[in-house]
């Protein structure tokens, strides 16, 4: 049998890393490439002359150092959040297209767009040596549009495309991850309800194993007693009120042993079904009109005028609504109101529901519900409902089970409607 300890986990979905988009990172080193420079060349005007080589080289140092920071968040970082996140992406050919688009480390193109704003700004200093002069302002603007635009190139190549296809990689990761995580919490699902449909079937073997052997001899002393019973019933007409009231509660007793008897039996050895059609309105009310229904208990029928017909075993579906009935009415001991509702669905279906207001049940109860030897009542040993989903799935059908505590259940049979 599975163990519940070994439940697959789905495994969480991963996040995009980066806030921006690469085309923003894109726009924001570049300004600030150029602000940056522009603001170089208006410190250089404050301080003291200095010879041309040492300002170009003095010029370029001080233009990377300071666009240090900005390259490592809008460069470094995003690039190694979304390498590391590529990393943990179970579609490895998702990983190997990220790759093939950029086969250099992100730290080398760090490397390589800092190389190239020094170089490029000291060939812009030369350039403007061999130049006629022109004024500071002028200078410092063309400076810093200059080495935008040279750079753009080089921006493009190891910034925006690289991390744009990373991005583009990383979306298919997460939408691969997206679909088996899906695929795993189905997978999941049937895994429980192959274990759950297990462990009852395995509580039926066991029953069935003694469920020949105790109902045949259970039943043969219980007829015995129930035939005692009415013969002094019959003799004993002029008995006191006491003595008739001991016997009625005798004969009741009886009758519950009996109906034990025989959820045992239904419960392990189902008939075959002798399908026909049947009128579902016409089935409601003759299990109605058998079953005990106390006075405090409002009955309220929702079908439709258009017969519904379902192509059934005529005592199955008797037996399934008579068990649900009864369930519905022991849920209401005090008061309450029973509804039935009878539905065509559209694919060929009946569904036949049966909800009462009674105390409900909780969520724990529910996953119990249709297991052998399961019941919320003290009088009971759990196999009604048992029944009910066997009959039901040996005439083609299903049986679902709702509830709210305090609110009450709903229980809906559907079997296939008759051609």
């Amino acid at each position: 049998m599975p163990d519940n300890s070994s439940r697959t986990q789905a495994q969480p979905e991963p996040q995009s890393p980066a806030p921006r988009s690469p085309a923003r990172l894109f726009f924001i080193v570049a300004v600030s490439i150029m602000t940056t420079e522009i603001a170089i060349m208006f410190l250089f005007g404050l301080l003291p002359p200095m010879a041309p080589a040492v300002k170009n080289i003095v010029d370029g140092v001080l233009l990377t150092a300071l666009l240090f920071p900005v390259l490592y968040l809008f460069l470094l970082r995003p690039m190694r959040l979304h390498k590391a996140a590529l990393q943990q992406a179970e579609d490895r050919a998702t990983a190997e297209m990220a790759d093939r688009a950029m086969p250099h480390s992100p730290a080398r193109l760090f490397l390589i767009v800092a190389i190239s704003i020094f170089v490029a700004e000291i060939a812009i200093m030369f350039l403007f040596g061999l130049m006629p002069p022109m004024p500071p302002m002028v200078e410092n603007f063309m400076d810093g549009i200059l080495l935008t635009v040279l750079l753009l190139p080089i921006l493009y190549l190891f910034l925006f495309r690289p991390l744009s296809w990373r991005v583009r990689a990383l979306g298919q990761a997460e939408k691969s991850l997206r679909l088996q995580n899906e695929e795993l919490k189905e997978k999941t699902r049937q895994l429980l309800e192959a274990q759950e449909e297990l462990v009852r079937k395995e509580k039926l073997v066991l029953l069935g194993q003694v469920a020949d052997t105790v109902g045949h001899e259970l039943r043969n002393p219980l007829g015995v007693m129930n035939n005692a019973v009415y013969y002094l019933q019959t003799v004993l007409v002029d008995a006191d009120e006491t003595t008739r009231e001991y016997l009625g509660i005798i004969k009741d007793e009886i009758a519950d042993a009996e109906r034990i008897v025989s959820d045992l039996l239904d419960a392990v050895r189902t008939k075959p079904p002798h399908p026909e059609a049947v009128d579902v309105a016409g089935a409601i009310g003759q299990t109605l009109r058998k079953c005990v229904i106390p006075p405090s208990v409002t009955v309220k029928l929702d079908i439709p005028q258009t017969p519904l017909f379902v192509r059934v075993d005529p005592m199955h579906l008797h037996q399934m609504l008579w068990n649900l009935i009864s369930n519905a009415v022991e849920a209401m001991p005090e008061d309450g109101t029973l509804e039935i509702a009878a539905v065509g669905n559209e694919d060929g279906s009946v569904a036949v529901s049966v909800r009462d207001s009674g105390v409900g049940m909780t969520p724990e109860q529910q996953a119990q519900l249709f297991q052998p030897l399961f019941t919320t009542k003290t009088r009971r040993v759990g196999l009604g409902l048992v029944v009910v989903k066997n009959l039901a799935q040996a005439n083609g059908g299903s049986v679902q089970a709702e509830s709210v505590p305090g609110r009450g259940s709903v229980f809906t049979v559907t079997l296939p409607a008759a051609r």
